[in-house]
């Protein structure tokens, strides 16, 4: 059976209505991928903008934790100064005791008890606190003629063994400034005798 050209034409009719139905599916979904594409890409400049506003208030953290450092350095520098001129005046002090001690053993005494003072009003001044002790009776004893060593003969034990500062400071209860004063007193007091 041969077909009629109307039949082409019918034929060709369906095609066509066939193919423009699904035209505008592909168009549709070519525009919903548009969409999709478009909605990522904001998205990520979204992202994109959170992302830098959290590190510049990382940038900005960092920033005053490095002033608030360095303020506090320099706090600590300052006060590290006062207590090396302190030091410095009380090595003085303590040195013009030794001469004094060879020259008159009985008026060390007194020099002993005004120099415990200091120290003590020295350390709490320092330290921004109140006086950290009464001023002594004249009743107490005062260590005249006595070494430091003497003394504080389970401390230099302690140290003779190795121990450092801070497990001295532990076993005796004391503090680690206060060994180490102590040490450093020491020292400086066998110097005139060597």
């Amino acid at each position: 059976m041969a077909m009629q050209p109307w039949m082409y034409v019918v034929l060709l009719g369906l095609v066509m209505i066939v193919y423009a139905r699904f035209l505008p599916k592909e168009q549709g979904a070519a525009s919903g991928t548009m969409n999709v594409v478009q909605e990522i890409e904001e998205t990520i400049e979204h992202f994109a903008a959170e992302m830098d506003e959290q590190n510049q208030s990382l940038l900005n953290l960092f920033s005053k934790t490095k002033q608030d450092y360095e303020v506090e350095l320099a706090k600590l520098a300052g006060r590290l100064e006062t207590l090396e001129k302190q030091k410095h005046e009380l090595s003085q002090e303590l040195t013009k005791v030794h001469v004094k001690e060879q020259e008159d053993p009985a008026s060390v005494s007194s020099i002993y008890q005004v120099s415990g003072q200091q120290v003590a009003a020295a350390a709490s001044s320092s330290l921004g606190i109140g006086t950290l002790v009464e001023p002594v009776a004249e009743q107490e004893p005062i260590y005249t003629g006595l070494s430091m060593k003497s003394r504080y003969a389970e401390l230099f034990s302690l140290h003779d063994q190795g121990k450092g500062v801070e497990a001295i400071a532990k076993k005796l209860g004391m503090n680690k400034g206060e060994v180490s004063l102590i040490l450093q007193l020491s020292r400086q007091e066998e110097r005139p005798r060597a």
